[in-house]
């Protein structure tokens, strides 16, 4: 992933969302993507995903997502915070509707059924298969959500706070079960507010932050075990205090840290070559 800027027109202007995020993700990593409000979190995934192209270049393989979008598009899930289902279909429908926008159209109706019966399997939807939509708890509507886009057999799955008004103990089961995606060989990209009841099921994490421009910057890639030392925290929670603005809250450290990364792949790069 290079994207070396996002901007937008805010009237006669022109302002810089993103800059410089350069980073390569290796299959079977899940991924925490932190940052506080406005760091651009939302931004970066849209870029990457081919939703609202940036100037850069985002490859899956030898494959280029935006130059080859739409044979690449169905490689890529995005689970979005909302979801969106009709709650007067059942589970199973949902999931048969999913598999037929989004698997190949030369698949046999005993594939693709195949298909949709495995992904309900595998994401505990057995029991409700006949269910209304409208009638699930939150966690089961938010596993259906993850089969719809999971139905695809996706490289690259995204997920925009899937945590979301879960409790703990439902969290970190969903959590679990995208462990076990990326376990696969996949690359699993997570955001979530509440990071520290399931860091040890990440490898690695993106630390996004707003530079003194207010443009979302890359303050830390990188393992999960080596953050704490990098920002000096005992919590992932804390880190996202040293890199807020002031006025928000935070510490204010942010282009100390937005220099300081960039300062060390420098000295990666120079000792490599």
């Amino acid at each position: 992933m290079n994207i070396r800027s996002r901007t937008a027109k805010d009237f006669i202007y022109t302002k810089t969302l993103l800059k410089d995020i350069h980073l390569s993700i290796p299959k079977g990593h899940m991924v925490l993507l932190l940052g506080g409000s406005g760091a651009g979190k939302t931004t970066f995934l849209n870029a990457v995903t081919g939703y609202e192209k940036a100037d850069a270049d985002i490859e899956i393989g030898s494959d280029n997502v935006y130059r080859d979008y739409e044979s690449m598009k169905y490689d890529i899930g995005f689970v979005p915070q909302q979801d969106l289902m009709r709650g007067n279909d059942t589970v199973y429908r949902t999931v048969a509707d999913a598999a037929h926008l989004r698997l190949p159209t030369n698949l046999s109706a005993a594939e693709r059924k195949q298909r949709v019966d495995a992904v309900i399997e595998r994401f505990g939807l057995r029991s409700v298969q006949n269910s209304l939509v409208e009638k699930l708890s939150g966690g089961q509507r938010k596993r259906l959500s993850i089969a719809m886009e999971f139905i695809s057999d996706p490289t690259l799955f995204i997920l925009d706070e899937p945590d979301s008004g879960l409790d703990g103990v439902v969290a970190r089961n969903l959590f679990e079960s995208l462990r076990g995606i990326a376990d696969q060989g996949k690359i699993v990209i997570v955001i979530t507010h509440t990071p520290d009841r399931v860091i040890d099921l990440f490898d690695d994490v993106i630390v996004l932050a707003k530079d003194a421009d207010r443009t979302g910057r890359l303050a830390y890639y990188g393992p999960v075990s080596k953050v704490y030392d990098y920002f000096g925290k005992e919590k992932i929670e804390q880190i996202l205090l040293a890199i807020n603005q002031k006025d928000e809250g935070g510490e204010g450290k942010a282009d100390y840290y937005v220099s300081r990364y960039a300062a060390m792949v420098d000295e990666i790069v120079g000792a490599a070559v």
